[in-house]
């Protein structure tokens, strides 16, 4: 008999997007309402999960996927600083494995210390608690374990069952860490790059680190740029930028929330 999930874990983490306001709570509860009444296991709202996503969510998938359909005939791996509870990364290696199963050098590296936000700038600007804009907001420490397993999985789950296609790299996300990556893997490309880090420096620290090595035509995706209250991250995009002189074209969906920019690098 397939086991039954406990719905209220679904939906009472108010830091979950898509739960700010009195109809986010109304619809959450229809939700959990409906799986109450019918006792649906894990198995059937996996396999008919477009029945009970929500579109707030299925915007920010599909607008991941519209960007991946820009890098699919290029060469490079993808990166994400920033994996939090593992949404984007994952999809970006479902994705791979399903547009391009056959290429194994093209892997998903995801970057994250599961402290949460921690290296705050003075250029972060006020702490928003409301947006858990502080120290320790946004982490994923308690849920680490969960992530690593839900790669292991996704790997499972590949053309080829077990290869490494996605990966999780522990550890803060200062230039310095970032440098010495790069050293022990200096072959890496990527064409397609994630900053979802929120604040000033690891923003920066990921643009000096990883940047150059964006191949002609990959894409690059601010989430935050130009989102208030996290200018830390859009600053360090134009510092950055502006000391390299270049002046990109940040562009977003107009129908999608998330990401907030990205660019094509040319």
């Amino acid at each position: 008999m397939e086991p039954k999930i406990a719905t209220k874990e679904l939906v009472t983490n108010e830091s979950h997007s898509g739960n700010r306001m009195p109809r986010d709570t109304a619809v959450w509860t229809a939700l959990e309402d409906v799986l109450a009444a019918n006792e649906h296991g894990p198995r059937h709202i996996l396999e008919l999960w477009p029945c009970y996503v929500r579109r707030v969510h299925m915007a920010r998938f599909l607008a991941h996927y519209e960007l991946f359909k820009q890098v699919i005939d290029l060469p490079g791996c993808v990166v994400e600083m920033g994996v939090y509870r593992g949404p984007s990364l994952l999809t970006w290696a479902k994705l791979m494995e399903t547009f391009c199963p056959g290429d194994r050098s093209r892997r998903i590296f995801g970057f994250d210390s599961f402290k949460g936000l921690q290296d705050f700038n003075p250029k972060d600007g006020k702490p928003v608690p409301d947006v858990s804009k502080v120290v320790g907001g946004w982490s994923a420490e308690k849920v680490k374990a969960e992530v690593e397993e839900l790669v292991r999985i996704s790997n499972l789950d590949n053309f080829i069952s077990g290869h490494e296609r996605c990966k999780l790299i522990t550890g803060n996300i200062t230039l310095e860490f970032l440098l010495q990556w790069l050293e022990e893997n200096p072959g890496l490309r990527i064409s397609l790059l994630h900053l979802d880090v929120d604040l000033y420096e690891p923003t920066l620290a990921a643009l000096k680190a990883f940047y150059p090595r964006v191949v002609t035509g990959g894409v690059v995706i601010f989430d935050e740029y130009g989102l208030m209250p996290w200018e830390g991250e859009s600053q360090a995009v134009d510092e950055y930028f502006a000391s390299i002189g270049e002046r990109p074209l940040i562009k977003k969906f107009p129908t999608f929330h998330n990401p907030h920019g990205y660019m094509i690098k040319s």
